[in-house]
C-alpha cells in the first residue's frame, strides 16, 4: 500500500510543474478538451477520481477496471456552429489480467461550399473538416486499492486537402480508501510529439513564396507552424458523506492544469437514489466561458443487461448552452 501511495505522489509531483509552464493558446486539436460524456460534463469534468467503465477511457483510463464484464458506451454532443462530437467506447474486464478498452472520438462538421474573391456565390466545390482520436487502453489493479491505466491513441485533424496526425499517450491512476469511500484520481492526457499540417494546398503556397526569390522569407515558416496536442494534468478527490441503501451523495473537487492555459478548479456533486436515478451539478472556476453544468441519469436492469441513460447541459457564456446525451449498457 505504501508503495502505491508513493507511486501516485511521484506522478503528481513529476507531471504537475511541467504542465503549469505551458504557453497560452498554443495547442492544437482542441477537440480533445471537450468532455465526451454527459455524466462527466454535468460534473464539469471533475471525474478523475470517479469515472468508471467505458466512459472512463477519456477521463482516466484507470477507471476502466471498474467495468463488471463487458461495458459499452455511446454519447453525442451538439457543439457550436452545427458541429458534432461523437464518442463510442467498449471495455472488457478480464479479471486478474486487467481491463482492455477501445475508444473512438470524432468531431466533425457538414460540408460547406467553397467561395473566393472571384466567386463569392460559390465555386461549385465543397469542403469538410474534422478530427478523430482512436485509442486502445489497458487498466489493472496493482493492489486492492490502487489502480493504474494507460491509453495509446492515434489523433488526426483534417480540413479540405490538408491534414496532420500524431500518436499520443494518456496515463492515469486511482487510489481508494474506506474513509467515507474517499477516492483520489490522477490523469495526464495527450502526451505527444509536435504536429504539422501538410498537403497539396500548403505545398502550392510554399512554392509560390519560394518563387518570390526572397531571402529569409518569413511566410514559408508561417505556412507550416508546429504545434502540440492540448496536454492536460488533472488531479481529483471524491468522497461520500452520505452513503446508505437509498441515498448516496458524492462531493468532488478537481484541479485541471492545461499545458496552454491557466490552472482551473471544479467543484461538483452527484446524488444517487437507490443507484437508479441520479442528479448532478458542478461549478467551474477560472474558465474563460461557462461555469455551470447540470444533468441527470437513470440505471435500468433487465434480463442480465444493465443500461444507462444520461443527459447534461453546460453553459458557455455568450456562446450559449451545450446539450449532451449518452447511452450505455453492460453485461
Amino acid at each position: 500500500m505504501k508503495k502505491s501511495i508513493l507511486f501516485f505522489l511521484s506522478l503528481f509531483f513529476a507531471a504537475g510543474p511541467g504542465f503549469a509552464q505551458g504557453n497560452l493558446g498554443q495547442a492544437g486539436a482542441n477537440f480533445l478538451q471537450i468532455g465526451v460524456d454527459p455524466r462527466g460534463a454535468a460534473l464539469g469534468g471533475a471525474v478523475t477520481a470517479l469515472s468508471s467503465g467505458a466512459a472512463a477511457l477519456y477521463w482516466n483510463p484507470a477507471g476502466a477496471i471498474h467495468a463488471q464484464n463487458l461495458d459499452v458506451y455511446f454519447a453525442n454532443t451538439d457543439w457550436f456552429m452545427d458541429t458534432q462530437l461523437v464518442y463510442g467506447a467498449v471495455v472488457k474486464n478480464m479479471g486478474s489480467l486487467g481491463a482492455f478498452g477501445l475508444s473512438v472520438t470524432s468531431f466533425y462538421m457538414d460540408e460547406m461550399e467553397i467561395t473566393s474573391w472571384e466567386a463569392s456565390e460559390g465555386t461549385g466545390q465543397s469542403y469538410d473538416a474534422g478530427d478523430i482520436a482512436i485509442g486502445a487502453s489497458y487498466a489493472r489493479s496493482l493492489t486492492d486499492r490502487f489502480t493504474f491505466g494507460v491509453t495509446g491513441k492515434y489523433v488526426r485533424e483534417y480540413i479540405w486537402t490538408v491534414n496532420t496526425s500524431q500518436i499520443a499517450i494518456d496515463v492515469g491512476s486511482e487510489y481508494r480508501t474506506d474513509f467515507y469511500h474517499l477516492r483520489l484520481g490522477m490523469a495526464v492526457r495527450n502526451f505527444s510529439g509536435k504536429m504539422q499540417f501538410e498537403g497539396d494546398k500548403i505545398d502550392e503556397r510554399i512554392q509560390e513564396e519560394i518563387n518570390r526569390d526572397q531571402n529569409n522569407n518569413p511566410r514559408v515558416e508561417r505556412l507550416t507552424p508546429e504545434f502540440r496536442l492540448p496536454q492536460i494534468f488533472q488531479l481529483g478527490v471524491a468522497f461520500d458523506p452520505v452513503n446508505n441503501t437509498n441515498h448516496r451523495l458524492t462531493l468532488i473537487a478537481d484541479v485541471y492544469v492545461p499545458g496552454d492555459n491557466d490552472e482551473r478548479l471544479t467543484l461538483a456533486s452527484e446524488y444517487s437514489f437507490q443507484n437508479l436515478a441520479f442528479l448532478r451539478a458542478s461549478y467551474r472556476i477560472n474558465y474563460d466561458l461557462g461555469d455551470l453544468s447540470v444533468g441527470g441519469g437513470f440505471n435500468l436492469s433487465a434480463i442480465g443487461l444493465n443500461s444507462t441513460l444520461d443527459y447534461a447541459y453546460s453553459t458557455h457564456g455568450v456562446m450559449g448552452g451545450v446539450h449532451r446525451i449518452g447511452f450505455g449498457f453492460s453485461l
